[in-house]
């Protein structure tokens, strides 16, 4: 059975390969670029990307109390469920929620439409503002 030994031909948007068997089950493992900076800041960049080397910006060197927001797009649910997931991992890197806001699109009926129609509105999305703690101990894994 040489098949499960062949890679899972997967790969995510950004151009990263999955690592495991083809016939594996559950989630993908991503591939990334070995190289690391002085620090030991990984390169979050497909392997044998062409040109510089790219941190993720939560891998990147920074001072306490540092923000950084991210927005997550869909419904509510589905958006609090990406971030709580996000949420777990950035903590590892001593990055956690500060403020979350979830702004709702826009519907609406006759006339109070049309005006929401033509002026710019947001989309259903969550916005979370991560802030930089390196004093705050990382969770158990």
């Amino acid at each position: 059975m040489s098949f499960q030994w062949l890679r899972c031909p997967v790969t995510d948007a950004e151009g990263y390969q999955c690592v495991r068997f083809i016939s594996h089950q559950g989630r993908h493992q991503w591939q990334r670029c070995p190289w690391t900076d002085p620090q030991g800041y990984p390169c979050f960049l497909p392997p044998r990307h062409p040109g510089d080397h790219e941190l993720a910006w939560f891998a990147k060197p920074t001072t306490a109390g540092a923000t950084h927001t991210v927005r997550y797009k869909g419904d509510q649910e589905l958006a609090a469920t990406q971030a709580d997931e996000d949420a777990q991992e950035l903590a590892f890197h001593h990055w956690f929620p500060a403020s979350r806001t979830y702004v709702a699109g826009t519907r609406g009926r006759g006339a109070r439409a049309l005006a929401f129609l033509r002026a710019p509105k947001p989309a259903n999305e969550l916005v979370v503002v991560y802030e930089y703690r390196p004093e705050t101990p990382t969770p158990e894994r």
